[in-house]
């Protein structure tokens, strides 16, 4: 009997094994996963949802059939839009949707499956209708170079409650770090560019340790996104002056000292090279944005271009405006020894950062939402537009004048209110008023304005914080002295906020008890830390809440986990309430 037991029990087994060998999935899909998920480029009915899928085994991306599930509920149990889609590999298997139909004001949930795999659950918020007086929560941030990988600034997105968050350029850097080369020329080597630039995207979502913390997964999962294109995902080099001669041969650019292409007039530009195009297919491809060709007569620089401005109202209170100050501006101007020329030239009233077509549409869009009556017209640009003293050709004020200049006053002569200009790209954060000439030619001019202000976050990782190895108040106060002196002595109103902003009150500063009675500029300043600003507006629109939230930064190529660093900390803030 035992024997006969025996010998039953080792053939069920053998049977079992060999049903299992044969049904088994086949090994790229056992293998599956994904490199993360991400929404964007929300509407009051609609959203871009985005995921790229790859094989465990060898990390290659794969091609596979997905299907992409929108529901009301974290759970799934009320699901309201399942979409088919498959990876491409023409798009380094990624794919994007334009999920239509939804309803306005509404937090979903989204999802990817195959047959017997399910990404991550990510999260978004659909635009509410514009007559809706309810709050608004958003964030913004930028700056993520690999050296400082995998970006604990981010480690609580998940719990920021966002209706959007703004990724404000420089989402990747083309440079090495310890771990990851740096990117071949997309100039010379185009395709290997192409390539190497992918690489740099994937890795920013990427653990850098087994098992560690996924980089900007969470960012990008935790809340609907905007992104913005800057310097450093086009090389850093010639293709970041969209506007600029292509140069011979196209795309090679010319001599930015040569003061004959100030202005382009010649009617090639950069950016309808092969380099620009390739650099801004990369970013498309990573990026959950809506991709759209622009048709546009008597602008040669601006037509068949891919835009990328756009403007979203939330509500009652504010519309969200997305800049392009990268496809179209003019060439960064230097001196015949390679530096910054930020002399007479950046003067030139013909040279443009927008391009005239976005120039125009812009000026209309705040027209439009001043009669509108919209309290608070938020807008990002990826290049500072305040002046600081040390102001560099990537600047508005370093090498775009007239042109901001203009846009400055004609927001105050059109009495446009709440203008308020979110930028990154300078690592450090700050908040400061807005100075404008109303002659132009004339400097004795120069006047602060009354409806506008901007605010630069940042870095959620990169150069220039990891210089402070002190981060107490004394060292700050410091610093920050000896660069008021710098403005005072340049006749440059010192960084910060006028202390009688119109509607500025609850002032806060870490370490400075007394910011709200004193607003000084260290109360409106941090040079030290990894960070992103909040902004909240109130269901009345007459009240803007902003705060800094950051963690002391750290060195390079260190790659920290979350645990290995602080907590995302308040570091300043305040509110403006107008009336």
């Amino acid at each position: 009997m035992f024997r006969v037991k025996h010998l039953t029990i080792v053939s069920l087994a053998l049977i079992t094994t060999a049903i299992l060998i044969v049904v088994a999935p086949s090994f790229a899909v056992t293998t599956l996963s994904f490199n993360g998920i991400a929404s964007g480029d929300a509407t009051q009915n609609s959203i871009i949802v985005w995921t790229r899928a790859f094989n465990t085994a060898t990390n290659q991306g794969i091609v596979t059939n997905l299907t992409a599930q929108i529901a009301t509920d974290s759970k799934f149990r009320n699901i309201v839009s399942s979409t088919k889609t498959s990876t491409d590999p023409k798009r380094d298997y990624t794919t994007k949707l334009d999920i239509k139909g939804l309803k306005s004001g509404t937090r979903y949930y989204y999802r990817f499956l195959t047959k017997n795999k399910i990404s991550p659950v990510g999260t978004f918020k659909t635009a509410p209708l514009n007559s809706a007086k309810v709050p608004v929560r958003l964030a913004f941030s930028g700056d993520a170079d690999g050296q400082w990988r995998p970006y604990p600034s981010t480690q609580n997105f998940d719990k920021l409650n966002l209706d959007y968050f703004i990724l404000l350029g420089d989402a990747i850097y083309e440079t090495k770090s310890a771990i990851s080369s740096s990117t071949a020329d997309p100039f010379t080597n185009t395709s290997q560019a192409l390539l190497d630039y992918r690489r740099k995207y994937r890795e920013q979502l990427e653990p850098v340790k087994a098992g560690g913390f996924t980089g900007l997964q969470k960012l990008f999962a935790a809340n609907g996104n905007y992104t913005l294109l800057d310097n450093h995902e086009l090389a850093n080099k010639q293709f970041i002056n969209g506007g600029a001669p292509a140069g011979t041969p196209n795309g090679f650019g010319v001599d930015a000292a040569n003061s004959q292409y100030d202005v382009n007039t010649a009617n090639k530009f950069i950016n309808k090279t092969q380099g620009f195009r390739t650099l801004v297919k990369a970013y498309s491809e990573y990026e959950p944005i809506r991709e759209k060709t622009i048709s546009v007569k008597n602008d040669p620089r601006t037509d068949k271009t891919q835009q990328l401005y756009f403007a979203q109202q939330w509500g009652a209170n504010s519309i969200f405006i997305n800049l392009d100050d990268r496809s179209y501006r003019d060439i960064r101007l230097k001196t015949e020894k390679s530096a910054d020329d930020i002399g007479a030239r950046a003067d030139n009233p013909n040279r443009t950062m927008l391009g005239k077509t976005q120039l125009n549409w812009f000026k209309q869009t705040l027209l439009d939402a001043q009669k509108k009556r919209i309290p608070w017209k938020i807008v990002a640009i990826s290049s500072p537009i305040d002046q600081i003293g040390n102001d560099s050709g990537k600047s508005w004020y370093g090498n775009y004048r007239a042109e901001r200049n203009q846009i400055l006053k004609f927001i105050d002569d059109n009495k446009i209110e709440n203008v308020v200009f979110l930028s990154t790209d300078d690592h450090q954060n700050r908040i400061n008023d807005l100075t404008y000439l109303t002659d132009f030619n004339n400097p004795e001019t120069r006047t602060v304005s009354q409806n506008a202000f901007t605010i630069v976050a940042g870095p959620i990782g990169a150069g220039g914080p990891d210089k402070f190895t002190k981060h107490d108040f004394d060292t700050i106060q410091f610093l920050t002295d000896g660069l008021v002196t710098l403005q005072k002595a340049k006749g440059i109103n010192p960084i910060g906020l006028d202390p009688k902003f119109p509607g500025l009150q609850k002032v806060y500063r870490e370490g400075d008890p007394q910011a709200d009675q004193h607003r000084e500029p260290i109360d409106f300043f941090s040079p030290d830390t990894f960070n992103y600003v909040t902004l909240d507006i109130g269901a009345d629109g007459k009240t803007l809440s902003v705060n800094t939230y950051g963690i002391n930064s750290y060195a390079a190529n260190s790659f920290p986990e979350p645990e290995q660093t602080n907590s995302p900390r308040h570091i300043l803030g305040f509110e403006i309430t107008k009336s």
